[in-house]
């Protein structure tokens, strides 16, 4: 048995998306029509594992100034492997970091409601190698499998008729939302702007329509509020939300939020994630912690694991 890692081509593209098909963390972030839609912006460095000519595992990965990253362009970007080569695979990684002149690599593990087993013997690996936990992000998730918890200073809404004559649109029109609500909001709160611009958050839907929705909250024809969701597997994650500031007034995010976990909790979703709650240095956003909590979210860590390497040894 030859255990070999590549580094990915443009033409390994097929094998790639096909291997990823039948592993065991199919998500459409890892495809390489979405992984390329933003490739001029990234070094890429994505890996694939062989046991003898069989494809066995990949790694979506880049690098910028010497330093190997599991990709940062995505939500997560852990090595993926066949359900029982984690161990092959990822020795496989740690092996070819230590005889590659990188100054350092760091992986980012992903969220434990994902419940991948796999994920905690990567933790395992990579400590035994070295890598020490630089960064925790504080994510905020739901169980759909258990009953709704939202607060009532959620619920009130409902009783006192704020949400009265609310309407939700679910398509893929991303432009109202994005050029009078989620633009503005984000420039406004925290002089930023969404990662993806306009085009390319229609672009990706294109490519995967099954996999980005977007809810919108009207109220007599006046869009208010709207939530992008990202669907992987079982679990749906919210990727962007933003109220105009009427919106605000009737908590009009609150209510999608609170409808959408109904809706996906009928259709058999397991999970909804709602996040990070975190700030750029690391500190927690209260506020966000608060609405996140009200809305049912309960708290788990997610780790930034990095190791430093000894070029000169290399």
């Amino acid at each position: 048995m030859k255990i070999t890692v590549r580094k990915y081509l443009s033409e390994n593209a097929a094998a790639w998306n096909a291997f990823l098909k039948k592993c065991d963390l199919n998500t459409f972030l890892f495809h390489r029509d979405f992984m390329d839609y933003h490739k001029d912006r990234f070094d890429d460095h994505s890996l694939m594992i062989y046991e003898d000519e069989t494809l066995v595992g990949i790694v979506p990965a880049h690098v910028k100034d010497n330093s190997f990253y599991s990709h940062r362009g995505l939500t997560y970007g852990i090595p993926v492997a066949m359900c029982d080569k984690h161990k092959i695979v990822y020795d496989a990684i740690l092996d070819y970091l230590k005889v590659t002149a990188f100054a350092k690599a760091e992986f980012n593990l992903l969220p434990d409601f994902y419940n991948q087993d796999s994920d905690g013997i990567l933790l395992s690996k990579l400590q035994a190698s070295g890598f020490q936990k630089e960064r925790v992000s504080n994510y905020l998730f739901v169980d759909l499998q258990e009953e709704l918890d939202f607060s009532p200073k959620k619920t009130v809404g409902y009783r006192n008729g704020k949400f009265e004559g609310f309407q939700i649109e679910r398509n893929h029109h991303f432009k109202p939302f994005w050029e009078e609500v989620l633009v503005p909001s984000l420039k406004v709160r925290h002089n930023s702007a969404p990662v993806h611009n306009l085009e390319e958050i229609e672009l990706l839907a294109f490519r995967f329509p099954e996999k980005i929705i977007q809810h919108n909250l009207y109220r007599e024809n006046e869009l208010l509020a709207g939530i992008t969701f990202f669907i992987k597997g079982t679990i749906i994650k919210s990727q962007y939300a933003a109220s105009t500031p009427t919106g605000m007034k009737t908590d009009a995010v609150g209510f999608l939020y609170m409808e959408a976990m109904k809706e996906y909790k009928n259709l058999g979703f397991h999970h909804m994630d709602l996040g990070p709650v975190n700030e750029s240095d690391g500190s927690i956003n209260e506020g966000l912690l608060r609405f996140k909590k009200q809305l049912g979210g309960k708290m788990t860590e997610v780790k930034r694991l990095v190791k430093l390497y000894n070029i000169k040894n290399h």
